[in-house]
């Protein structure tokens, strides 16, 4: 057996922000063609985002959307490879707040890292280990 993606699909709590966020910093592009979905790609990257529709027994009070999806939250980030790394740090300067400034870093990557509109962690690296 072998694997062939991965397309995480993350929670939002405002489905234009993200799509706009992804599209004008990121250089993704977006189809959707189910209501409060949309897939998000750029190369053979691809992540998408749904806005979360409790389920009558997913809380106390289904008509408190605040418990059921305070904010968004992952307790890692999201590593996407690129081929020119620079030229994706220089486009996302001032458009994204920065986690980690660009640096070439032991495990034989150069990356950084952002966070989206969401507050989800990406960090964008490019292998370097062919590098004298």
């Amino acid at each position: 057996m072998k694997l062939t993606k991965l397309s995480p699909i993350l929670w939002t709590k405002n489905l234009e922000e993200t799509t706009s966020f992804y599209e004008n910093v990121l250089g993704f592009s977006s189809r959707s063609n189910f209501p409060n979905f949309v897939s998000l790609f750029n190369g053979d990257v691809q992540i998408m985002f749904v806005l979360p529709i409790e389920e009558p027994d997913d809380c106390k009070d289904p008509n408190d959307n605040e418990t059921f999806f305070s904010e968004p939250k992952m307790t890692g980030d999201l590593y996407i490879f690129t081929d020119k790394i620079d030229e994706l740090w220089k486009a996302v300067q001032g458009k994204a707040k920065i986690k980690s400034a660009i640096a070439d870093r032991d495990y034989a990557m150069r990356d950084f890292s952002i966070f989206d509109n969401n507050g989800y962690e990406l960090c964008f690296g490019e292998d370097i280990s062919n590098r004298k």
